[in-house]
């Protein structure tokens, strides 16, 4: 049971700064960008069930770790969110069971459906009822639910709230392939799973499919005689070039943390004909990314002419804005410069 949430700390992480709430239970962890008691109505809310394996081990055969990295990633984005987290491995039938079940998985090759079932396991037995409490305490009606688990979304639903949803996106390796593949067919899972091998092309997270196109991807540059950590760490410090904030943002940990800090700088400065700039500034990052990466220019290339979109519903100017209504100023930059690479080459082989 979720108690008054009134003992809390800050919990620093390469995303941002969270907040993390004494819940009243230890298998249950509360945690929140900003005041949990200040959101609003339709706040993000992840409903996550513990994985030891790869959240604290890194065991890369199913995609728990990266739900929860990608769900934070969204949250510090909007600086608004909450994440319950709950100590129920394996579907709730606890570790041991798990153990059992994924040494089916993986010596008699059973997917995870077939091993629940040859155990003779209920395959899904989880509860959540703290978090409706939890959802009534701080006075929310309506959520948006970082889930691609449908039981999660009618559970809501079916203690009254108002529910929308976002699917997560799983970085799809040789180790968990098949284990999502059971996921979508057997357990009803809305995972997209679809390999982007021709048509356009949509990238936003840097561990995703194509997520090199990404400013956030860990390729450095080198501008202005220093070296950037990323592409977005550039760009965001040419919001105050020539001062100190350019510097501070420069030796940001991470390209999260160089957005926010330049977000929260921003805020208290104003910010002289950025507008008019910006695009020159982003693919001037561009350029030296994809120039002075030969893997990147290769990659690039090998996109043929196939569209490129930035595909998100958190930006409408740089992305697609989720769907195909913004403006996708990147992917279009990233096309301009494969053009430009391409009529560089063909200029090259002209001239030998």
């Amino acid at each position: 049971m979720i108690k008054a949430l009134d003992n809390w700390c800050d919990l620093p992480t390469p995303m941002g700064t969270f907040r993390m709430y004494d819940s009243g239970d230890e298998n249950i962890r509360v945690i929140s960008y900003g005041d949990i008691h200040s959101l609003d109505e339709g706040a993000l809310l992840r409903i996550h069930s513990s994985c030891l394996a790869s959240e604290v081990f890194g065991a890369t055969d199913c995609d728990c770790a990266d739900q929860l990295r990608e769900t934070m990633k969204l949250i510090a984005h909007e600086q608004s969110g909450i994440i319950v987290h709950f100590h129920q491995e394996g579907r709730g039938q606890g570790l041991a069971r798990k153990i059992r079940a994924v040494h089916l998985m993986q010596y008699q090759d059973l997917d995870t459906f077939e091993a629940f079932k040859h155990l003779k396991y209920d395959q899904d037995i989880r509860t959540y009822f703290p978090v409706v409490t939890l959802l009534k305490h701080i006075k929310l009606t309506s959520v948006r639910l970082i889930s691609n688990n449908p039981r999660k979304k009618a559970f809501l639903q079916d203690n009254g709230f108002n529910v929308a949803t976002m699917n997560t996106h799983p970085n799809i390796r040789p180790e968990n392939a098949e284990y999502l593949t059971s996921k979508n067919a057997k357990l009803g899972h809305s995972l997209p799973l679809t390999n982007q091998t021709h048509g356009d092309i949509r990238f936003y997270h840097s561990d995703q499919p194509w997520g090199e196109l990404s400013n956030f991807s860990k390729h450095s540059i080198f501008i202005k005689n220093k070296i950037w950590p990323t592409v977005e760490h550039y760009y965001q410090a040419q919001k105050f070039a020539d001062t100190e904030d350019e510097e501070l943002i420069r030796r940001a940990a991470t390209p999260t943390l160089a957005k926010q800090l330049a977000r929260n700088i921003a805020e208290k400065k104003v910010l002289v004909h950025w507008d008019n700039v910006k695009q020159k500034v982003m693919f001037e990052g561009l350029q030296a990314k994809f120039l002075q990466h030969p893997e990147l220019t290769e990659l690039l290339i090998s996109s043929n002419n196939r569209s490129l979109y930035e595909h998100t519903e958190n930006d409408a100017y740089w992305g697609d804005a989720g769907d195909g209504s913004g403006e996708n100023k990147l992917g279009k930059l990233l096309m301009h410069l494969r053009l430009e690479i391409n009529t560089q080459i063909i200029n090259q082989s002209t001239i030998a």
